[in-house]
């Protein structure tokens, strides 16, 4: 009888200290849960947004700047069509490879060094590109060029999560995408202009003096936002915090890896392919402005501003939505478990793709019209208004993508925007070597018109996603150990 009632009390002492251990556990998630996301105060993290868009506006306004004035560069290289078409291509196939190595080392020792040092390489670039002498010599500083430029493709996003919580980072992402998605339209708009009054170098010795403006920016002006960096000098929620890295860690093919899961597989699938689309549009409008059109350099970049308008639309309306829908399943998750622990409430990531069907069923509908549109020379009014709602399409499908991908590894977003950018910037740089062949084999509107179908088997694809896809994670990963 004694060792029972010893045993009991044991038993009780055991459940108290339980009880105790799990009050003190709670109290701590309390505590901790009333400490701000981000200790930059509300002005400040405007500010770093907006730093960050302009920052990635530069690769792509790098890459398309000189686009108008590629007769001029051909000539005066003394080289060939197909010759020159290397130097976008190298570019794009740059961009697609050293976002893996920027995010790695963004996630090792933080934004800013990158952000810096990136900067420098890239306006060294640009002089180079500037001083070239010969095709070979160009072809080389746009390497140098798209890997100084290609570091903000996959940092900027892992600066979003730093600074903003899941629920807010919807609308920041849209003004962050603002850069890289304005960059096709405003390059050969600004590029075309001085290409025409000053000479195609002049387009580099632009680029240089901007990439000079971003590196102070970088050195001065923008902080610190790595929240493993922040962590130890502010009081900051302990979540979304990346542990520290080891070398075996930093290994971008890894990175690349994680295509082995099929949600990340079927989400990098469609940004392929809708950016491919966009991407070959955006170098193949010239060539119908010029050429069918009858219009002249400068003008051919001022058509650009319909896409453009549409991106900034697209853009800052997606990522609102997103935050909308989020919001809303929150809400509905809330009455239905009537939780008092708002933190308890786990929101599946698929979530914020409930929206993604408008961007993208706009960006295909305009993109086959606006290829039989120039098929048959109809009226220039017509392309500019699909222009505008391709950019307004594919803007909105961004936000919806980017977001959901930052979500399934929200202490590695550096990392995953940098595996996203491989993927569509690589098969971008094949379906621009490509495109020459098909418009000249089967024209404008049935090449358009494959396009078309490339994303939209893609798109029936991402609904297994979209209705399966935390059904998916859960069986197959990515498990919690990578995010």
């Amino acid at each position: 009888m004694a060792d029972t009632l010893k045993e009991t009390r044991c038993e009780s002492q055991d459940t108290v200290a339980s009880a105790r251990s799990l009050a003190a556990s709670s109290k701590q998630i309390d505590a901790d849960m009333e400490l701000p996301y981000s200790h930059f105060s509300a002005k400040s993290r405007v500010m770093i947004v907006v730093i960050t868009a302009f920052t990635g506006l530069i690769s792509p306004l790098a890459s398309n700047m000189y686009y108008p004035s590629i007769t001029t560069v051909r000539d005066d290289l003394n080289t060939t069509q197909s010759g020159i078409t290397w130097t976008i291509t190298a570019f794009v196939i740059a961009m697609a490879i050293f976002p893996l190595l920027w995010s790695n080392l963004a996630d090792s020792i933080g934004r800013k060094p990158v952000y810096a040092l990136s900067m420098l390489i890239f306006t060294c670039g640009s002089v180079g590109c500037a001083l070239s002498r010969s095709l070979t010599a160009l072809i080389a500083a746009r390497v140098v060029q798209s890997a100084g430029s290609s570091a903000v493709q996959s940092a900027g996003a892992g600066t979003i999560s730093d600074i903003y919580p899941r629920e807010q980072r919807g609308t920041a992402l849209g003004i962050y995408y603002l850069g890289p998605l304005l960059g096709p339209c405003l390059g050969p708009l600004i590029g075309g202009y001085i290409g025409q009054d000053a000479g195609w170098r002049w387009v580099f010795w632009v680029l240089a003096i901007l990439g000079g403006v971003l590196l102070l920016l970088a050195l001065f002006v923008l902080p610190e936002t790595h929240r493993r960096i922040v962590s130890k000098t502010h009081s900051i929620q302990p979540v979304n915090i990346p542990p520290a890295l080891s070398f075996k860690d930093n290994n971008p093919l890894l990175d690349i890896a994680t295509v082995r899961y099929p949600v990340v597989a079927l989400s990098m699938f469609l940004f392929a392919m809708l950016f491919g689309t966009y991407f070959t549009n955006a170098t193949a409008q010239p060539l119908a402005y010029e050429g069918i059109y009858r219009l002249s350099q400068g003008m051919s970049g001022l058509c650009f501003l319909s896409s453009g308008v549409g991106c900034i639309l697209g853009s800052t309306s997606g990522g609102r939505v997103t935050d909308l829908l989020l919001a809303r399943h929150r809400r509905a998750l809330e009455a239905a478990a009537d939780s008092e622990r708002v933190e308890d409430i786990k929101i599946p990531a698929e979530a914020r793709l409930g929206a993604m069907w408008v961007g993208i069923s706009l960006f295909m509908c305009a993109v086959i019209i606006c290829g039989w549109l120039i098929e048959y020379e109809l009226a220039l009014a017509g392309v500019l208004v699909v222009q505008f709602f391709i950019g307004a399409g594919m803007a909105f499908t961004f936000q919806s993508l980017g977001g959901y991908l930052i979500d399934v590894f929200p202490t590695r977003s550096a990392r995953i925007t940098g595996v996203q950018n491989f993927w569509r910037s690589l098969w971008a740089a094949v379906i621009v070597q490509l495109f020459p062949t098909m418009h000249e084999n089967i024209g404008w509107g049935w090449s358009y018109t494959v396009m078309f179908f490339l994303t939209l088997a893609a798109l029936l694809l991402m609904q297994v996603v979209v209705f399966r896809g935390e059904r998916l994670r859960q069986r197959f990963g990515p498990g919690p150990e990578l995010r």
